[in-house]
C-alpha cells in the first residue's frame, strides 16, 4: 500500500473510532443500551486496533520516530490520555465524572487532530 492510501485509511479509521467513542460515551450517559451491545464493543475495539496498526505502519513508512518528532511524541501522550479518559467514562457510575471526562476527551481529540494536521508541537 502506498503512503497516501495508508494515510487516508488511517484517517478513515480515526473518524470511525471517534464516532464509535461518542456513540458509546453518550449511550452510557443516557441508557447504556447501545454501549452494552457486543457488536458495538467489538467494532470499537477492532477499529481502534486497526487505527493503531495503521499509525505505526505510517510512522515506519515515513521514517518518523517520537524522539525525533516532538509533535508525534505529544500525539502519543495525548492518545494515552484519551484512552485513560475513555476508561473513566466506561467505568465510572457518576454522570458528572463521565461528563467531565467526555469534555476532556473532546479537547484531546481536537488537539490530536491539530497535531496530525499541522505537525507543530504544543509543548515539546
Amino acid at each position: 500500500m502506498d503512503y497516501i492510501a495508508l494515510k487516508h485509511t488511517h484517517m478513515a479509521f480515526a473518524l470511525l473510532s471517534v464516532a464509535l467513542f461518542y456513540t458509546r460515551s453518550i449511550s452510557r450517559l443516557v441508557t447504556g443500551k447501545i454501549a452494552g451491545k457486543k457488536a458495538v464493543f467489538i467494532a470499537s475495539h477492532g477499529t481502534d486496533t486497526l487505527l493503531l496498526i495503521s499509525a505505526v505502519y505510517l510512522a515506519v513508512m515515513a521514517g518518523l520516530t517520537p524522539s525525533s518528532q516532538p509533535w508525534l511524541m505529544e500525539k502519543i501522550i495525548l492518545v494515552l490520555g484519551y484512552i485513560g479518559l475513555g476508561f473513566v467514562i466506561a467505568k465510572s457510575t457518576q454522570k458528572s465524572k463521565q461528563i467531565v471526562a467526555l469534555f476532556g476527551a473532546t479537547i484531546i481529540i481536537a488537539a490530536i487532530g491539530y497535531l496530525a494536521g499541522t505537525k507543530n508541537a504544543f509543548i515539546l
